[in-house]
């Protein structure tokens, strides 16, 4: 009897822990591990927004006035949605694939929706000519950890 006690009380406890902290601090492991293999086309919208959430906090702790906020549902699907069409896997094909959408825009895949999901927003942009500048300042979760 005392063994299930405990193991309620764990299991309880663990439970207060993540509901705490958020799902996210569940998230977060894999996400990074990705990132450090450069894998970054394996990345699921939930490990993007936990991303996008660290960054986001450790850019508002250090200039608070900046607000910057984390990525929407909608926009860290259409980055997984955006990758995925694209066949990237790894950051050095994301790089390839930005200064390649610099040349020829039409040549890549899943821009109207990536537009659509930014839309409004800081980080806003024409799907029929976008720039490298506006495709970086998108996947900046990426190289910081989350979103700008």
């Amino acid at each position: 009897m005392k063994g299930r006690s405990k193991l309620f009380c764990l299991l309880f406890a663990g439970g207060i822990f993540a509901g705490s902290a958020g799902c996210d601090v569940l998230i977060l492991p894999g996400a990074l591990a990705k990132l450090a293999n450069s894998a970054i086309g394996d990345l699921t919208a939930s490990e993007i927004r936990a991303l996008s959430q660290i960054a986001v906090e450790v850019i508002n702790s250090q200039a608070p006035g900046t607000g910057a906020i984390p990525l929407t549902e909608a926009q860290s699907q259409a980055l997984v949605n955006f990758l995925d069409a694209n066949n990237v896997q790894t950051f050095e094909e994301l790089e390839a694939l930005l200064n390649e959408a610099q040349g020829d825009p039409s040549a890549i895949q899943g821009l109207e929706e990536l537009a659509a999901a930014f839309a409004g927003g800081d980080q806003e942009f024409d799907p029929d000519n976008p720039t490298q500048q506006d495709l970086e300042e998108i996947f900046s979760f990426a190289q910081q950890g989350g979103a700008n």
